[in-house]
């Protein structure tokens, strides 16, 4: 069912309808509005256990893009885990190595990338997910993030205080406004299973793309034509 939800989309099949009213206009020689044939990759930003490895792998399944997550890339790098990392080389190591994994990763086309929580916070990255990608920002609320981060040894943000609570709440206070500044839409998964998180994830991509991806072409009328 998820596979469908791409084709599915009004706003698909708005762009499909302009496709083809793109090949009428362009036999008759008038400008017209184009979308490349590479759409734009979809990469997913927000605060850790807001779902973005699993909706990113929803969604990369729906558009029959590839799916590939920073933190993951950085792990088979280092051959070792995240918390490791930051446990026995620190945060600027990593932080590196995520730096590197995001630029290769956004190079890459028709890929749905799930990014770590403070993978926002440096400009560079942002520069390389924006150049190449529509960001769409993941939001839940405080509580619920509480509630997931049941397991804090493989965050290593929440590993060395006695209130995850609080820093949770520290960190979300000032990364928040970061995020929103980063993304081009957000969306609040709040109440939605993960099917319906990933529609709605679809629906603001295929917007987004719209209004960003399409161009004014002219093509001089052949001679035959003339």
């Amino acid at each position: 069912m998820i596979g469908a939800l791409w084709d599915n989309t009004e706003v698909f099949q708005e762009l499909q309808s302009r496709r083809k009213d793109s090949r009428q206009f362009r036999s008759a020689g008038q400008p017209i509005l184009r979308m490349p044939e590479t759409p734009p990759n979809l990469i997913l930003i927000g605060f850790m256990a807001t779902g973005k490895t699993t909706i990113g792998r929803l969604c990369a399944t729906a558009l029959n893009f590839r799916f590939r997550d920073s933190d993951t890339l950085v792990e088979r790098r280092a051959k070792r885990s995240v918390s490791y990392l930051f446990a026995h080389f620190g945060e600027e190591v990593f932080r590196h190595m995520e730096r590197e994994a995001i630029r290769d990763l956004c190079r890459g086309s028709r890929v749905v990338i799930a990014t770590g929580g403070g993978a926002p916070l440096f400009p560079e990255n942002v520069a390389h997910m924006r150049k190449h990608g529509v960001v769409i920002l993941l939001t839940l609320s405080e509580e619920e993030i509480f509630r997931r981060v049941a397991n804090r040894n493989t965050r290593p943000l929440l590993n060395q205080t006695e209130d995850p609570r609080k820093r949770i709440h520290d960190l979300l206070s000032y990364r928040e406004p970061i995020y929103r500044q980063a993304a081009d839409v957000s969306v609040d998964t709040c109440g939605l299973c993960c099917k319906e998180t990933a529609e709605k994830v679809l629906n603001a991509y295929a917007d987004c793309t719209s209004k960003i991806s399409w161009i004014y072409e002219h093509r001089r009328p052949s001679r035959k034509e003339s």
